[in-house]
C-alpha cells in the first residue's frame, strides 16, 4: 500500500472501473465488532437472567458455593474446591478486562489456598511447642530422679580471703618522723652483696695493719721534709732581695 494518496484523476480512473453497485467486502458494519458498552447494553436482558438463575441454583452444587473462611466441604481436601473454569476472552472485550475477569474468578481460590497453608503452618507450630515442652518435663522428671553428684573442691577454699593484720601498742600516726634509717638485716629474694661491701663489712672501722702503718710515716716524713725545703729556699731568696 503505497504511503502517500494517489491523485485525484487516478482515484476517479479507479472508481469508474470497479464501479459503484458492488456487494460489501471483509470490513463491513455487519461484521465489524460492536464496542463492549453497546453489548453490555445489548444483553442487559440476559445477563439479568444469568444472575437471577445463579442466585436460584442448589445449595448442594458445589460450583454455586463461594469459599468462605474457614468453609469445609465433603469433597475435596480442607476447603479446596473446584478449579474454576475460565473462558477465553468474549468478543469485545478488551485485554484490560479479561484480565481483571480472571483475577476476580482465581481470587477466591488462592485466598482458600494461603488459608489451608496457614492453617498447616500454624498446626506444624502448635506440634513442635508441644514436643519441645514434653522433651523439657521429661528432663525434669530425670533430673529430680537422679541424685545430685557431690561438689567439686575449689582450688582457692583454702586461700585466706582477708588480708593479715599485726596488732601494735604504739599507734601509728600519719605524721610520724622517722628516728633512724630502716635496717635490713636480709636481702630480698634475688638480690646478691656485692664483693666490696662484703669485704668491707669484715673488717672493723679503723683498724690498720702494720705495713700501712710505715707506709703512712714515710708519706708523713717525706711531706715533711719538702714543706723543710720549700721554707727555707723561701728565706733565701728574701735574704738576697734585701
Amino acid at each position: 500500500m503505497p504511503h502517500k494518496r494517489a491523485k485525484k484523476s487516478t482515484r476517479e480512473l479507479q472508481r469508474l472501473q470497479t464501479g459503484s453497485d458492488l456487494a460489501p467486502g471483509k470490513q463491513a458494519l455487519e461484521s465489524e465488532a460492536i464496542p463492549k458498552s453497546v453489548a453490555r447494553v445489548l444483553d442487559a436482558v440476559h445477563i439479568r437472567e444469568q444472575w437471577k438463575s445463579r442466585k436460584r441454583m442448589p445449595e448442594d452444587d458445589l460450583d454455586a458455593i463461594k469459599p468462605g473462611k474457614r468453609r469445609k466441604t465433603e469433597k475435596g481436601d480442607r476447603g479446596e474446591l473446584k478449579t474454576a473454569k475460565i473462558s477465553g476472552i468474549l468478543p469485545g472485550e478488551s485485554l484490560q478486562h479479561f484480565n481483571k475477569r480472571v483475577e476476580n474468578d482465581m481470587r477466591p481460590l488462592v485466598k482458600n489456598a494461603v488459608q489451608s497453608s496457614l492453617a498447616n503452618a500454624r498446626k506444624v507450630r502448635t506440634t513442635e511447642m508441644n514436643a519441645k515442652k514434653k522433651a523439657k518435663a521429661k528432663h525434669a522428671e530425670e533430673a529430680e530422679r537422679s541424685p545430685s553428684p557431690p561438689p567439686i573442691p575449689s582450688k582457692h577454699a583454702d586461700r585466706p580471703k582477708e588480708f593479715q593484720t599485726i596488732s601494735s601498742s604504739a599507734p601509728r600516726r600519719l605524721n610520724d618522723i622517722a628516728q633512724a634509717p630502716p635496717e635490713f638485716t636480709k636481702l630480698p629474694r634475688g638480690a646478691v652483696w656485692p664483693d666490696e661491701t662484703r669485704n668491707a663489712g669484715k673488717k672493723r672501722d679503723g683498724v690498720l695493719s702494720m705495713a700501712q702503718k710505715a707506709m703512712m710515716e714515710d708519706e708523713r716524713n717525706k711531706a715533711i721534709a719538702r714543706y723543710r725545703e720549700m721554707k727555707a729556699k723561701r728565706r733565701s731568696d728574701g735574704a738576697d732581695g734585701s
